[in-house]
């Protein structure tokens, strides 16, 4: 075979492979430690990590570039309304019931230039407007 072809079938064979690991049954997520998000996690396992309700949840945000004389950096802080529970791909509200994360939670990032109207599909810009740079995350 030439290693062209092993090169791009090495790649295909590992990922077919992958996709029958499937998601962890709730027995073997029973048998995992929680961590509460800002304690530290165990470093030689797997973990629970729980974003407790109505904690304080912090989020970086910073705006840098060699384009920039004058670059900006803050933290925000935001919280979840109920516990929210994750393992890899998968989500939990209760530390019972797990399901695929993409089917419970959405999410959409929003990014505009200053001078750029807000909102407006093609960027149309406006002169005023500042920039935006906005999450979402909604429950599905």
């Amino acid at each position: 075979m030439k290693p062209a072809a092993l090169m791009l079938l090495l790649p295909a064979a590992l990922l077919t492979a992958c996709t029958g690991l499937g998601a962890p049954t709730s027995a073997e997520l029973s048998r995992l430690p929680v961590v509460r998000y800002g304690q530290a996690a165990p470093a030689d396992r797997d973990f629970i990590l729980l974003y407790p309700a109505g904690v304080d949840l912090p989020v970086n945000t910073q705006v840098t570039g060699s384009l920039l004389s004058k670059t900006d950096q803050s933290t925000l802080t935001v919280r979840v309304k109920q516990d929210v529970l994750i393992y890899r791909d998968q989500v939990s509200f209760d530390g019972s019931t797990w399901f695929n994360g993409r089917d419970k939670i959405s999410g959409n990032i929003r990014f505009s230039l200053p001078g750029q109207e807000p909102g407006h599909p093609a960027g149309r810009l406006d002169g005023v407007s500042p920039a935006t740079l906005a999450a979402q995350f909604d429950l599905r």
